[in-house]
């Protein structure tokens, strides 16, 4: 009987596995080394690591940074952008915004994912009311295929022309015959990706989807070659940005929805935690081997953005979870600029050669060797024994580079551990402090293989007064794979007045977006019935920037009930808007530039079982270094041997397979029966 439901989250140097066994309630977990050159390897080995009869799997869920890290890397395909004639440039103009506005020195980024030669103009063009003004002719579609056909070197091509997100007549037709042209060629179409009304973005976007689609199509088909091979036959799933799940080959087909894949299952995982515990505001710290991802959890549910930018300047507009990236991981490299300032990252060591202590070649200290050297990690249990660090190793590199700077060995791996956890801190002031959240009215919730090893100092500067290091935290983010349900967001754009448009027009549109939405639910498999959320992105008349803002659903409503609705969701609007500029305008026109409905179709998510002390964890002592402490004598603990709804006082360090919680000299912890540690702070 299938009872085993896999989840497994591939990152730059470690791959998750979370296996939940439906039949009992039962989690295990598990971390191998990811291998970038072949993610299979990883992927499959993390099954076969887990002990899982593959005839026991029920589903499996993927979430990856693979899209990610292809176009950090400018490693995607040579694409061809396909735009309405005289407007090849819009990849290069860009926007006049400035990422740096007093420095004269300042380029604007280049688009690296899209060559000036491989922009190509088709004659047609649609106006900016959704009329033909120039025809697409069979002609002009012959002299583009020709043009094409000359470049011969293109691997994907981009379709994006003028105002098609209002009348798709045109991208249709050329995309038909460009399939049809090109089979061999992917091919993406703006108004399929991205249909939205600035073209700068919806070009950027399209371009981007394309970028990756060629390795994500291989990569898909590679895993599920590989799954076949292994005699795995399951219904599988990836993690989209936006938290909800794609079946395999639909997301191989829209890779771009892929971006944030990894992270975001992180936030779902984080928004069932604090559900959990009650918690209604939370900020989140997700601490990898490469990176640090913070997410703020506001009324119990974590915010939603379309600002995603492969770097300053490079927008793609997806749905995603509103997630905050820094270099600051595990493997994040120690090294002086040019002024004689010790600074940590964003430069990371990866999975391969890795930190120093991993004794596979590294030769650059890094954070984790840093904090081996403090004593904070036990060498011979990371990654639950199945990996033993070079402790030896770790503290002459780190000795050779305090030398230089004139400072004792654990003075420098304190240093060098300080500065990264003020860039952890600063990451999580620009989600709460910037944006007018107090921190000190929120719980910080650290994950990630580093995360419960550094959340208790970056608390203690952001004066929170509670920490919760989840279950599984090594692992937390493949856990959340497996508490997402299947999810479609359609988007429609065009503007309404709020002074001409009338609820019955708003209500039709809705209606129609709505259909779509659950058509595409229905195409990859789900036969329940879904949830419908609806939103509008609206704006004062004269601005040039919109907010969303969630409404109810309208189309389901009569005519006054939908007039009712379309009132309280200015007043929506409204409240949002004093929020975050502090002024509103009561009497403007309100303009209803786009509107959105998502259709979420829930899936079974594990139940975990309540958790009772295990005998056979020894506890010991061992010194560790506490900033102005110096080193002290401190307990060590393993997280499952630990008493529930005990308090115990720092300083502590809790072990367990995929992670390490340290809790510092002042503060208090408490295993609760759902196996959560709370840390009490202090002031």
């Amino acid at each position: 009987m299938t009872s085993t439901r896999i989840g497994i989250d591939t990152g730059g140097t470690f791959t998750d596995l979370i296996a939940f066994d439906t039949s009992d309630g039962t989690v295990a977990s598990l971390k191998v080394a990811s291998t970038p050159a072949e993610p299979l390897r990883a992927f499959l080995g993390a099954i076969v690591a887990s002990g899982t009869d593959p005839t026991d799997i029920a589903f499996l869920v993927h979430g990856t940074t693979v899209a990610t890290n292809t176009m950090i890397q400018r490693a995607g395909a040579r694409v061809g952008f396909i735009c309405t004639a005289g407007h090849e440039d819009i990849p290069y103009i860009q926007r006049v915004n400035r990422q740096f506005l007093y420095d004269l020195t300042w380029n604007k980024p280049r688009p690296l994912l899209v060559s000036r030669r491989d922009c190509f103009g088709v004659a047609e063009r649609i106006t900016a009311d959704g009329e033909v003004l120039t025809p697409l002719t069979a002609e002009a579609v012959d002299d583009l295929c020709e043009r094409l056909a000359a470049n011969g070197e293109l691997e994907a091509l981009a379709v994006c022309l003028l105002f098609s997100y209002l009348k798709t007549d045109h991208e249709t037709a050329l995309a038909s015959a460009l399939r049809e042209r090109f089979p061999e060629l992917p091919l993406s179409v703006s108004h399929e990706v991205a249909p939205i009304w600035r073209e700068y973005e919806r070009s950027s976007t399209v371009i981007a989807d394309a970028y990756v689609k060629p390795l994500m199509q291989g990569y898909v088909a590679s895993l599920a070659g590989g799954l076949a091979a292994a005699d795995i036959d399951v219904n599988w799933a990836m993690m989209k940005s936006n938290g909800g799940l794609m079946n395999a080959e639909a997301a191989a087909d829209h890779p771009i929805h892929l971006a944030m894949s990894g992270p975001a299952g992180g936030a779902v995982a984080s928004r069932h935690v604090a559900g959990l515990l009650g918690l209604e505001n939370m900020v989140t710290i997700d601490v990898g081997g490469t990176s640090a991802d913070v997410a703020l959890i506001l009324g119990g549910d974590v915010g939603y953005t379309t600002s995603y930018e492969v770097e300053w300047g490079i927008p793609a507009a997806i749905p995603l979870m509103d997630i905050h990236t820094v270099g600051a991981g595990g493997g994040s490299i120690a090294w002086v600029n040019a002024g004689g300032f010790l600074q940590v990252g964003p430069q990371s060591a990866g999975a391969d050669p890795g930190p120093i202590c991993y004794g596979a070649g590294g030769t650059e200290v890094t954070l984790t060797d840093a904090n081996l050297v403090l004593g904070h990690l036990d060498p011979d249990y990371f990654c639950g024994g199945a990996m033993r660090l070079d402790e030896d190793l770790a503290r002459r590199a780190t000795a050779a580079m305090a030398a230089g700077l004139d400072m004792s060995s654990l003075e420098l791996a304190h240093a060098v551990v300080e500065i990264a956890d003020e860039n952890m801190a600063n990451a999580i002031r620009m989600v709460s402090i910037d944006r007018g959240h107090d921190p000190r009215h929120f719980a910080l919730l650290a994950f990630g293989g580093a995360g419960p090893l550094h959340g208790a100092a970056v608390a203690r500067k952001l004066h929170i007064p509670t920490l919760v290091v989840p279950p599984f935290p090594g692992s937390f983010s493949a856990l959340g794979l497996l508490l997402g349900d299947l999810r479609v967001d359609k988007l429609w754009t065009q503007s309404f007045r709020s002074d001409r448009a009338g609820p019955a027009e708003v209500a039709e549109r809705f209606a129609t977006i709505a259909r779509a939405a659950t058509d595409e639910l229905r195409a990859q498999g789900f036969e329940g019935d879904c949830e419908l959320r609806y939103a509008i992105n609206m704006r004062y008349l004269g601005q040039n920037y919109e907010t969303e803002v969630e409404v109810p659903p309208i189309d389901a409503l009569d005519a006054d009930g939908a007039a009712a609705q379309l009132e309280l969701a200015y007043q929506a609007f409204h409240d949002r808007h004093r929020a975050m500029y502090e002024y509103v305008i009561a009497d403007a026109v309100i303009e209803m530039v786009s509107f959105r409905v998502s259709a979420i179709g829930a899936i079974p998510h594990p139940r975990l079982a309540r958790v009772q002390p295990e005998s056979g964890h020894v506890e010991t002592t061992r010194a560790v270094h506490f900033g102005g402490e110096g080193l002290m004598d401190c307990r060590v603990l393993h997280r499952r041997a630990m008493p529930i709804d005990t308090v115990l006082d720092g300083p502590l360090v809790v072990s367990e397979e995929g992670s390490t919680t340290l809790v510092e000299p002042g503060m208090q912890l408490r295993r609760t029966p759902e196996d959560v540690l709370i840390v009490e702070v202090g002031s």
